[in-house]
């Protein structure tokens, strides 16, 4: 096997996304929604034993942050980062907002109305 494909100048050794979860693909919680906000619980001190992504998460949401926000911040792939997150929820170390339920469809096309009135 060609070992060139797993490596890169600049960074190192690529590691397979598949790895950072240890294969899996179910967040731990069904609270993290794509559009969840994320926010790190009770401060920076986390247990021993967490990956540097876990770590990274954790500093990065330190203000609320959007699951997506982060998965583009830390260029994995959201799947990865909903595991990750689930991880940190199971221990309490982040909390998860759920997305906003959406207005209802009479008040918006109430605005659009009161828009072309204008």
């Amino acid at each position: 096997m060609n070992d060139e494909r797993w490596l890169d100048e600049d960074a190192g050794p690529i590691v397979p996304a598949y790895l950072l979860t240890r294969g899996r693909t179910v967040p731990a919680s069904k609270a993290i929604d794509l559009i969840a906000v994320i926010i790190t619980a009770g401060g920076l001190t986390p247990p021993a034993g967490l990956g540097p992504e876990h770590l990274i998460i954790m500093q990065k949401c330190t203000k609320p942050t959007r699951l997506v926000d982060v998965a583009a911040e830390l260029n994995l792939p959201i799947g990865v980062v909903r595991v990750l997150v689930g991880d940190l929820h199971a221990q309490q170390l982040v909390q998860v907002e759920p997305p906003r339920a959406a207005p209802d469809a009479t008040v918006l096309l109430e605005v659009i109305s009161g828009l072309k009135a204008l």
